[in-house]
This record gives C-alpha cells, sequence and structure tokens, in this order.
C-alpha cells in the first residue's frame, strides 16, 4: 500500500522521475484523477440544484 503526503495529492511536490514507469500506470492514475474530479463537480451542481429546489419549495409554500 503506497501512501501519499498531502503535498503530493495536490500536485505541490514533485514526485522523482523514475525512467522505468510504465506508461499505462500513467494512464490509469489520469484517468482515476479525471474520474474524480468530473464526479466532484457532479456533486457540487447537484448540491447546488436541492438548495434552488428547495428555495422554490419555500417560496411556493409562502405564495399559497
Amino acid at each position: 500500500m503506497v501512501t501519499y503526503s498531502w503535498k503530493q495529492i495536490f500536485g505541490l511536490k514533485k514526485d522523482e522521475i523514475d525512467d522505468n514507469d510504465d506508461p499505462k500506470v500513467n494512464i490509469h492514475t489520469l484517468y482515476k484523477h479525471r474520474w474524480v474530479w468530473y464526479h466532484l463537480i457532479l456533486c457540487i451542481q447537484m448540491i447546488i440544484t436541492n438548495i434552488l429546489l428547495v428555495g422554490i419549495l419555500i417560496v411556493m409554500a409562502i405564495k399559497l
């Protein structure tokens, strides 16, 4: 199991470059990072949508 520091996760600390790296591993890692960011953006959008829907519900309840 490989552990990473928060500096490595956020890209503040550069890892040493190893010439024996397999390019498939790098592509897979890139895919995983993009997947996480994509779903994080979707989650934020869903939260904003839910807040707006609750606001509409409250406004409609007050007007009735």
